[in-house]
């Protein structure tokens, strides 16, 4: 029986679409979110977004985007409502940068091919991204990563639009704006796109737009009295150090969880190299191998980057996280050479449905294992919660929540005064410490 690569692609699409769906419903409040939540019951507004700015960090634009929903804690659903949103836009961006570049190459897809494979970059893209559960799922860490490549989507797709609307610079300025005040190694990132632009005098007036203005904000940021003192407390590395742990985390980033990561996204991306055999436009100066090279070089020059700028600001080894700027750069590119490849291979009739068939088996797999991880987790932690709620114990003693999967983990610790403890404690809105009990431990 033969199998439709097209109902294949679909449904890839679609089950990627469902975990994501399941996981935001079992998505849970975790650390930092528990901070904001016990902050917004008892000062206002300006307050938190005041002490952010001048007493933790300057991330002008994020902080004030977390202030402002962390409000809405109490509607029911708020997180799952929230991820909806947040990767609604993301994918919004997606399919406004592929439907520009379609019809700046003049490469015939239609509207629904478009907006099925804006569904598989977003698939590649979150299995691109180291620690996504940190990175995607996570309330206080998603408003600085995931909405700053939000806006990159939707900014950069202005270089792909001939005649441009006074309404989309609008955006592409708010776009260059909320990233500079909130992502540092994505700005600096951008910043050395921009200048090879000029250097290379493409797209003059909005290369010079754009960089002046995440610039202007990226000033903003660094330059707050909460960034300053942040720096302040953080340790100074040495040369040797600082190159050490550079490369240490440039390796951890390549190749430590590489079969959660970039080997799924492979796959997943496959369906881009089909896409490129049904492109009306052929690319003949293609080389694959010299664009392999290429490729390869530039991911290790971003990464390394993008470590170094992180470990640097730090003093240390960098959080999983803030690798989202390289995770981009990986998509964008392994995206872009599949599709030339296929592109390249047109004429050759390669019978490979096979990948995508074990892609679809694989992620019903995936679907089934972890709708069951992120249902025990949740569980677990609504249980929890509500014992904490109506203990009567002077020391509140709870047990250790099971794996939680792609969701970041509200683990707390055994001691009363760990920062996480302090978090759940305010934000529960309770006044008995709350500690981790191991029942394990006799």
């Amino acid at each position: 029986m033969k199998v439709n690569s097209k109902h294949l692609i679909i449904s890839q699409a679609f089950l990627f679409l469902a975990f994501l769906l399941i996981t935001f419903f079992f998505n849970r409040f975790a650390v930092d979110d528990f901070y904001f939540i016990g902050e917004i019951n008892t000062k206002s507004f300006t307050q938190i977004y005041s002490n952010l700015y001048y007493k933790w960090h300057g991330r002008w634009t994020s902080n004030f985007l977390l202030v402002f929903f962390i409000q809405f804690y109490k509607i029911p659903l708020f997180l799952m409502l929230y991820n909806i949103l947040t990767v609604g836009l993301l994918y919004l961006g997606i399919t406004k940068l592929l439907k520009s570049i379609n019809e700046f190459y003049n490469l015939g897809f239609n509207k629904k091919t478009v907006l099925t494979y804006s569904i598989i970059a977003l698939s590649v893209l979150f299995f691109c991204t180291i620690s996504a559960n940190d990175t995607w799922l996570w309330y206080t860490s998603s408003i600085v990563y995931l909405w700053s490549i939000m806006a990159f989507f939707l900014g950069v797709r202005l270089f792909f639009i001939q005649q441009k609307k006074w309404f989309q610079s609008i955006l592409f300025g708010i776009s260059a704006i909320y990233i500079g005040g909130s992502n540092e190694p994505l700005t600096f990132i951008i910043i050395l796109a921009l200048l090879y632009l000029l250097f290379k005098k493409r797209n003059i007036l909005l290369s010079s737009m754009g960089l002046g203005l995440i610039t202007s904000a990226f000033l903003i940021n660094y330059l707050s009295p909460g960034t300053l003192n942040r720096d302040s407390i953080t340790p100074n590395l040495g040369l040797i150090d600082l190159v050490l742990y550079t490369g240490y985390s440039s390796v951890k980033f390549f190749f430590f969880s590489i079969h959660k990561t970039f080997i799924p996204a492979l796959f997943l991306g496959f369906s881009f190299y089909l896409l490129g055999k049904k492109a009306t436009l052929t690319i003949a100066s293609f080389n694959p191998i010299k664009s392999l090279v290429q490729n390869i070089k530039l991911i290790v020059g971003v990464v390394i980057f993008n470590q170094l700028i992180v470990v640097y600001a730090l003093g240390g080894l960098s959080p999983d996280r803030s690798g989202i700027a390289s995770s981009i750069v990986i998509t964008i590119l392994l995206i872009r050479y599949l599709f030339l490849l296929g592109n390249h291979h047109k004429e050759k009739q390669n019978k490979l449905n096979i990948i995508l068939i074990l892609n679809v088996v694989v992620l019903i797999v995936f679907n089934a294992y972890y709708t069951n991880v992120h249902y025990n987790y949740a569980k677990a932690f609504d249980e929890r919660t509500a014992y904490i709620f109506y203990s009567k114990n002077e020391i509140i003693k709870i047990k250790p929540l099971p794996n939680s999967g792609y969701i970041y983990s509200s683990e707390i610790t055994a001691d009363a005064n760990h920062f996480k403890n302090l978090h759940l404690k305010s934000g529960l809105g309770i006044d008995r410490d709350v500690v981790l009990y191991d029942l394990r431990i006799k």
